[in-house]
């Protein structure tokens, strides 16, 4: 099932901020299954419903169909799409979309930075802290000048930690490297408060 109102597509395309924000969530009690979402927001910063789907799973084929339902809607405008890099996304985004229009949530890079931290032997939370302060000046930085000082200084503290983030496709997910306009969004939070 696929529901797109005419109205909040019309809203979206001349009301809202030229970014959406996509995920799924699994249906629990008497009905099974995932709903898909896509919100946008609007001019005061609000959540927008696009369009939503019931589909069995989150898989390639069910998230392909979704984004071409969406891409079908919304006529010729090529928004944003900010994601959590769930696997079916990286696949369905890109070839509705383009890759030029896919944008990875920095909530989620940086949930697996921390990982790459663990494995490296920091265990302590104020280390923790300190290169999660790190990488959120790398991927907020504003301007090419700003992520050089912020890639430099966390490559002075730790230089497995800055190639890390120099293999994760930092041209989706550092706002100075991105080449379309996210509104300073960098983050999924949107779709995450529609979810609950």
């Amino acid at each position: 099932m696929f529901v797109a109102l005419g109205a909040s597509l019309n809203g979206f395309i001349l009301g809202c901020m030229n970014i959406m924000f996509v995920d799924g969530t699994h249906l629990s009690g008497p009905y099974e299954g995932t709903l898909l979402g896509a919100v946008g927001l609007d001019a005061d910063n609000h959540l927008f419903d696009v369009a939503y789907a019931i589909v069995s799973t989150e898989n390639k084929d069910d998230w392909e169909w979704f984004m071409t339902n969406v891409r079908e809607c919304l006529g010729g405008l090529q928004p944003v799409v900010m994601s959590d890099r769930n696997n079916a996304l990286l696949y369905a985004v890109p070839k509705v979309f383009g890759v030029e229009c896919h944008s990875y949530c920095v909530r989620h890079i940086r949930e697996n930075f921390i990982k790459a931290v663990g494995k490296l032997g920091y265990r302590k939370d104020s280390t923790k802290e300190l290169l999660k302060e790190m990488l959120n000046r790398v991927a907020y930085a504003a301007s090419e000048a700003e992520y050089g000082v912020a890639l430099e200084e966390l490559r002075k503290f730790k230089h497995e930690l800055a190639v890390w983030v120099e293999r994760n496709e930092l041209e989706r997910w550092v706002q100075a490297k991105f080449r379309k306009e996210r509104w300073g969004r960098l983050n999924n939070n949107a779709i995450e408060s529609w979810n609950n």
